[in-house]
């Protein structure tokens, strides 16, 4: 063989270990995601506009405290357990002292003196209460996710699936215990902060049976923080960055146009685990191309996100209606036009998750908080500009302008990186094959399970046929992908 074919099938075989890594991940994210949306509705249809309106405030702000306990560690770990730049212990030893502190300031603002002062200069609707719990609820869960970042980098993707649907179903589980004894806000927040532990047990154990990949080099707690202190910020940022215009929104209108408009987002952002499953599914593979300098990961992990954003895109956009009325009832149709407005900014949304993980992989974290800083102070611009005056509509509006943003200025930062990432070629690509899908569920579209049968067969149907009538073209898109199934179907001669 070749020393040029021996380095092309090495850069397929690569390629082909991120696509691997991207299906199990997405199968595990979406169906454990899947899971988190029940948990949702199960809670809004609860609580019904208004009351969701009320507690979703907590929902959104638990997140952002939380993520403090994260402090960068899980984005960091996905790279240096890979390259073995940091070992796992030294990891959970930074995550255990930072959690400890926040749990501290959390405990000391709930139950001293110190919540009476804060309950009195905080806004009506803020509970203490059931503000610490979720925010334990979102920092525990941020434990069990950490766990599965070291179990997929030790190549257990298939342990990493089990761990996520055993840390979702627990909340679910626990969430439709607490509304059926009634509790309250405090209550149903508490049930939902335990939920995470027997999940972080069964992680625990699921690891300790694997071994590491690579060698790992042990480190200190202060030089690991140091270490994630670009993510940190760029992970605090990116929780703030899609509820900058709620926020905003939240300050200007009332309970029942926030309600709406959050019911909007929580149909979007389930959505966002795409971008994030493929990517993270193929980072192990994605940190070796940019160790080495060359490859096809970049590119058919692309290709995978284009085929899957442009679908649900336009999909989105015409079952909207329908959809809103299927899973949260008649009351919260009229967020059927924000959520079609909101669905322009999948397409930038998918890319955008891709684009930062290259950069994580080629060692430019620490650009990351630049660049969401900068579509996050667009976005909330933007919103105080178009909010008073249009609502939830300019809330909308101002979010897809913003993530647009974000992806020219990613796409930018990845080429003078030298690890640029193709973007424009496969999203058209993808969205001229989602035509005859368009057409075939425009039809049905106020049938939201009918659509979505009918959509998926359009559309594998549609890539089947193109697949076959331009195969190069195909390759090309998916890099190397022919190749790599031509090998597997010609016998090997020179054994012979």
């Amino acid at each position: 063989m070749k020393p040029q074919d021996a380095r092309h099938g090495r850069t397929v075989s690569e390629a082909d270990d991120a696509t691997r890594g991207s299906v199990i991940k997405l199968a595990a994210e979406t169906v454990s995601r899947l899971i988190t949306l029940a948990t949702t509705v199960l809670i809004t249809r609860a609580l019904g506009v208004s009351g969701w309106g009320a507690f979703g405030s907590h929902w959104i702000l638990a997140p952002l405290f939380a993520e403090m306990t994260e402090f960068g560690l899980q984005a960091t770990a996905s790279r240096a357990l890979v390259a073995g730049t940091l070992s796992l212990r030294s990891l959970v030893r930074a995550r255990i002292v930072v959690f400890g502190l926040v749990s501290a300031l959390v405990l000391a603002g709930t139950t001293t003196p110190l919540s009476t002062l804060i309950q009195v200069r905080a806004p009506s609707w803020l509970l203490l209460d059931a503000l610490a719990g979720l925010i334990f609820y979102f920092a525990l869960s941020g434990w069990g996710e950490f766990l599965g970042v070291a179990l997929r980098c030790r190549r257990a993707r298939v342990q990493e699936g089990i761990l996520l649907l055993a840390l979702r179903s627990s909340g679910l589980i626990l969430a439709a215990a607490a509304l059926a004894a009634g509790a309250g806000f405090a209550g149903l927040a508490w049930a939902l902060a335990f939920s995470p532990i027997p999940a972080i047990g069964l992680g625990a154990w699921l690891l300790g049976r694997r071994p590491a990949q690579v060698r790992e080099v042990d480190a200190s707690v202060l030089q690991v923080l140091r270490n994630a202190a670009p993510l940190a910020a760029y992970a605090g940022l990116l929780l703030l960055s899609p509820r900058v215009e709620f926020l905003v929104l939240r300050w200007v209108r009332g309970d029942a146009e926030t309600g709406l408009f959050l019911t909007a987002l929580n149909l979007l952002w389930p959505l966002s685990l795409v971008p994030n499953a493929v990517a993270a599914g193929a980072m192990p593979a994605l940190t070796r191309e940019a160790l080495r300098g060359a490859g096809h990961v970049r590119q058919r992990t692309a290709a995978m996100l284009a085929l899957f954003a442009a679908p649900a895109a336009v999909g989105l956009m015409i079952v909207a209606p329908g959809l809103i009325r299927f899973i949260f009832g008649a009351d919260f149709a009229p967020a059927a036009i924000w959520l079609r407005l909101l669905a322009l900014a999948l397409i930038p949304m998918f890319f955008g998750g891709l684009l930062s993980w290259a950069l994580i992989a080629a060692g430019r974290a620490a650009l990351l908080p630049w660049l969401l800083a900068i579509r996050i102070a667009a976005a909330f611009l933007l919103a105080l500009i178009l909010v008073p005056r249009f609502g939830a509509t300019g809330a909308a509006a101002g979010f897809v302008v913003a993530e647009v943003l974000l992806l020219v200025l990613g796409t930018r930062a990845c080429s003078i990186a030298r690890f640029a990432v193709p973007v424009v070629r496969p999203a058209i690509l993808a969205l001229a094959a989602t035509a005859p899908m368009a057409f075939a569920v425009w039809g049905v579209g106020d049938s939201p399970l009918l659509a979505l049968a009918v959509g998926v067969l359009t559309y594998g149907a549609t890539l089947a046929a193109a697949w076959r009538l331009f195969p190069r073209l195909a390759g090309r898109l998916l890099g190397g992908m022919n190749d790599a199934l031509n090998a597997r179907r010609t016998p090997d001669r020179s054994n012979r």
